[in-house]
């Protein structure tokens, strides 16, 4: 134990120094990647776990959300909760978390365990996301700060790669459980070089007296987007005009504008809205926002079509869908770079642009007798519009704010990434097990992998439901074109730097 103290100590100075920036970098990068791998490593392997515990595409789509819409419900006050205590702690403990609920859900007997261990292992993914962002946004000088975010959209992409292969490989050699149990060595690392690295004098915005927790307007909205997404997920199923879904949705809606209503009288919210005043922050949220809604098509859509309409095994379907982020993975540090030196608008909206182009591609290549080679070329202009898309947008919502905030603004660009996810999860998933159950195959969809004759029946049900989600997901791309495009010039780097004053909202003139 002596030792391992001496080494951590001997690791903790030797990090100290010019370079510092680089050590805690690298101890964020961590939580970074594995947070993504967990999502992406899982949703390569959704058709085995589905056959593996006896249940349907609807109960599927909640192994997935449980996790996204525990991170999504607490990222707010994680982040919130970071700036008024410790960032490190934070960070560390939900580490601690993630480990145990990996190990709990590879342990799990039915589809009901499961998603209750991807809730648990959400709450350490909240602490991880929330905090992530803002240490490497606060350990960076702002002149430097688009390079570091977009080295930490290479990290997310690295993730996104490694997961699909990952995940193939571990499902077939393996079993899908062993996609859980990955995590635990990782995690088992990445606690105590965290615990060494990271400096709390560093990472840390002192406030300038204690602040109380905002406990209502957390709980708000946590209950806000459970109600709002079960709504969207179980409406196919129980029917769209049932009593509890339309009071779902009445709920949800009464939710929001108790949660809008509560934190506009907060004094210290969990939420600063006064952020939206910023036309850049709002802008630049909106296009995350139908980004991250639309990669789920790719994301959650895809592994189903290749392994059920295709007939791959999941490690062929994984290395096939590497390439989108693998394409992201190259464009992000370089756009990152570029974006401190040209602004974020054109960048932005040329790789948003991109992405709709190969949407309307993926309507054309995702068919039943289609070769690899089309499909691999438009996942590949797909990842490189969000390579360009993401690096100089988080780099122009980070520069519109004050330095003070990072943490509330690192831990709201989480939460639109997981808010977009989820409900691009829940709706994509209702437009297809609303097509799937109109034609009475939501039950039977595993098993059409593995019947030829099921197989001829499901392919153009599931193909005309993919491709009706494919148009809807560039719909909601063009609102984020719209916004990105009118978002205005680069904010001023020496806003983001500017001490906190009254409720944090910044001073000058280059704030829209």
């Amino acid at each position: 134990m002596h030792y391992v103290q001496r080494r951590l100590d001997r690791l903790g100075a030797l990090s100290e120094g010019p370079n510092y920036k680089w050590w805690a970098f690298t101890a964020v990068s961590i939580g970074i990647f594995m947070s993504t791998l967990d999502v992406s490593i899982v949703n390569i392997s959704l058709p085995r776990i589905m056959a593996g515990l006896n249940t349907s595409f609807d109960a599927i789509q909640w192994v997935v959300l449980a996790y996204l819409l525990t991170i999504t419900s607490l990222l707010l006050a994680f982040g919130r909760l970071a700036d008024l205590t410790s960032r490190k702690k934070v960070y560390i403990a939900g580490f601690v978390v993630f480990v145990v609920g990996n190990l709990a859900a590879g342990m799990s007997r039915t589809v009901i365990d499961l998603t209750a261990a991807r809730a648990f292992a959400g709450i350490g993914g909240a602490m991880i996301q929330a905090n992530s962002v803002a240490i490497t946004a606060a350990v960076f000088p702002p002149q430097e700060r688009g390079t570091a975010l977009g080295l930490n959209g290479t990290i997310v992409a690295a993730g996104l790669v490694a997961g699909p292969t990952l995940g193939g490989l571990i499902t077939d050699a393996l079993g899908w459980r062993w996609v859980f149990y990955i995590a635990i060595p990782v995690g088992l690392l990445a606690i105590p070089f965290a615990l060494a690295v990271l400096q709390e004098r560093h990472i840390a915005v002192a406030t300038r007296a204690r602040e109380p927790f905002d406990w209502p307007g957390s709980v708000l909205w946590a209950v806000f987007l459970f109600a709002l997404l079960f709504a969207l997920n179980q409406g196919s199923s129980m029917g769209w005009g049932s009593p509890f879904i339309v009071a779902m949705f009445v709920a949800s809606a009464i939710l929001v504008v108790a949660f809008v209503a509560v934190e506009l009288r907060a004094a210290f919210p969990t939420m600063r809205l006064s952020l939206f005043r910023i036309w850049g922050f709002s802008a630049g949220s909106t296009a995350l926002f139908c980004s991250f809604t639309s990669q789920q098509i790719p994301v959650f859509l895809l592994p189903f079509y290749l392994q059920i309409v295709r007939g791959m095994s999941a490690r062929g379907a994984g290395v096939l869908l590497t390439t989108v982020p693998l394409a992201m993975a190259l464009v992000a540090p370089i756009s990152g770079r570029l974006s401190d030196r040209y602004g974020s608008r054109g960048l932005s909206t040329a790789g948003l642009l991109i992405i709709v182009a190969g949407f309307l591609f993926l309507v054309r290549t995702t068919t039943a007798g289609q070769t690899d080679l089309p499909l691999i070329g438009t996942f590949i202009l797909i990842g490189l519009g969000l390579g360009l898309f993401q690096s100089p947008n988080n780099n122009f919502i980070f520069a519109s704010v004050p330095r003070h905030q990072y943490g509330i603004a690192s831990g709201f660009i989480a939460t639109i990434r997981n808010a977009g996810s989820s409900l691009g999860i829940a709706v994509w998933g209702a437009i297809m097990a609303s097509k799937l159950t109109s034609h009475g195959f939501t039950g039977d969809l595993e098993a059409a992998a593995y019947n030829p004759t099921l197989t001829g029946k499901v392919t153009p049900v599931f193909l005309d439901g993919l491709h009706i989600a494919i148009y809807a997901a560039v719909a909601v791309l063009v609102v984020g074109i719209i916004f990105s495009a009118l978002r205005g010039p680069k904010p001023s780097q020496e806003l983001a730097a500017a001490p906190a004053s009254g409720e944090g909202r910044p001073e000058g003139r280059n704030v829209r």
